[in-house]
């Protein structure tokens, strides 16, 4: 009986984790297409709706959780999200309110990432690496705040769009899959922690793409920092912008190094896929003999 009350918990909890993760993710996407149209009040409101909605998996998160300082932290991140979310809401005729909103939510998520830290069974790996995002994400909030004009205020809804979209991928793969190869893929992803390099590298190229402008003559705005920083991650090069400052080199520096470790890690990623695949096959063909 116990084992039954159980198991409808587990899959209770599994299908609101679904439910709440496919939510956000609608309400992301719907943002997004609103604020490429201009639309500032319709912005606003699905910017809030969709904060709204990873508390709602926050609050989830609560009930399931029944350690004290797991309650606490996910107290704080979710008081947070909501004064971002509440910012949002009233920020429809005052475009500064959404840079004040995103930088809140950003905050929530460095916050949730440094609290974590040393809470995994004393993995090193994984507490280095919520310690590197949530330091990149506190550099973030500071780079939008020091970069901030008000005629294109409502597009900083860009950096909620794609840092929601990767809470919410990493949410639904994170629990279990019936099928095999692709709950192996999740757990190697998981294990290297890999989504939240993935949202580091973001958060780097999203800091400095704010950053830049300030310290480049040639870099005169937001879009064409992020084309250059996308140059410098791929080593393509195009030759059409670069850094000529010292601070501007050291960002770029700064930036390849980082691209090139992302890159190392889903080599990796993509090996260890395949080997283990490889090794199943291997036994399960022994076992069939």
């Amino acid at each position: 009986m116990d084992a039954k009350k159980t198991n409808t918990k587990v899959n209770l909890f599994l299908i609101a984790n679904y439910s709440l993760s496919i939510l956000t993710m609608i309400l992301v996407l719907v943002l997004a297409g609103r604020m490429m149209g201009n639309d500032t009040t319709t912005v606003s409101l699905f910017m809030g709706l969709s904060i709204l909605s990873e508390v709602g998996y926050l609050i989830l998160s609560f009930v399931v959780r029944k350690n004290k300082w797991d309650r606490i932290r996910i107290s704080l991140v979710s008081a947070i999200y909501i004064a971002a979310a509440i910012v949002a809401f009233i920020s429809s005729t005052k475009g500064l309110l959404f840079y004040i909103s995103t930088f809140l939510i950003i905050i929530a998520m460095a916050i949730n990432q440094l609290l974590q830290i040393g809470r995994d069974n004393n993995n090193k790996i994984g507490d280095l690496t919520k310690l590197l995002l949530g330091l990149t994400l506190i550099g973030l909030s500071v780079a939008i705040l020091v970069n901030i004009y008000e005629e294109q205020a409502h597009y900083i809804a860009l950096v909620t769009v794609v840092l929601l979209l990767f809470n919410c991928l990493k949410k639904l793969l994170a629990p279990t899959f019936s099928f095999e190869k692709i709950r192996l893929l999740v757990d190697i992803l998981i294990k290297t922690h890999t989504f939240d390099v993935l949202i580091c590298l973001l958060a780097f190229i999203i800091a400095f793409s704010f950053v830049f402008p300030i310290v480049e003559p040639t870099l005169t705005n937001f879009w064409d920092s992020m084309w250059y920083c996308f140059a410098v991650i791929t080593t393509i090069g195009f030759g059409d912008f670069s850094a000529t400052t010292a601070v501007g080199r050291v960002l770029t520096v700064i930036l390849g190094i980082y691209g090139i470790v992302v890159v190392a890690i889903l080599t990796s990623v993509v090996v260890n896929f395949y080997n283990e695949i490889s090794s199943k096959e291997k036994k399960r063909k022994f076992i069939e003999k």
